[in-house]
């Protein structure tokens, strides 16, 4: 199983300006996403034949900040199915992302 994850997921909000950062209900928010989504990644990743689990530090957007994440199985053939964001979902099993914007959580599938 090929997984790549941030170094330290506990530290994953740290490089989000304290301006910018969730609070209260928000910050309890965040971090049940967070841990539903690696729960899912790890489901997700039991079910592939040859899986690649990958969560990502964030990339900034305009004012959004983005934490994506997916299981590929790698087993599956590699084709051109692109999706309108320019991402190859072929092999893709389970994807989404975490968004912050404007202190405000929410996660896309």
């Amino acid at each position: 199983m090929k997984i790549k994850l941030p170094v330290h997921i506990p530290g994953i909000l740290n490089k989000v300006p304290e301006q910018d950062q969730p609070k209260g209900d928000e910050e309890a928010k965040f971090w049940r996403i967070v841990a539903y989504e690696l729960s899912q990644l790890i489901n997700y990743a039991f079910q592939a034949k040859d899986p690649e689990v990958v969560f990502n530090d964030f990339r900034k957007a305009s004012d959004q900040y983005i934490w994506e994440f997916y299981v590929n199985d790698l087993a599956k053939p590699r084709t051109d199915l692109i999706n309108w964001h320019g991402q190859n979902t072929s092999q893709w099993v389970y994807a989404g992302c975490i968004l912050l914007q404007n202190g405000i959580v929410s996660t896309h599938h």
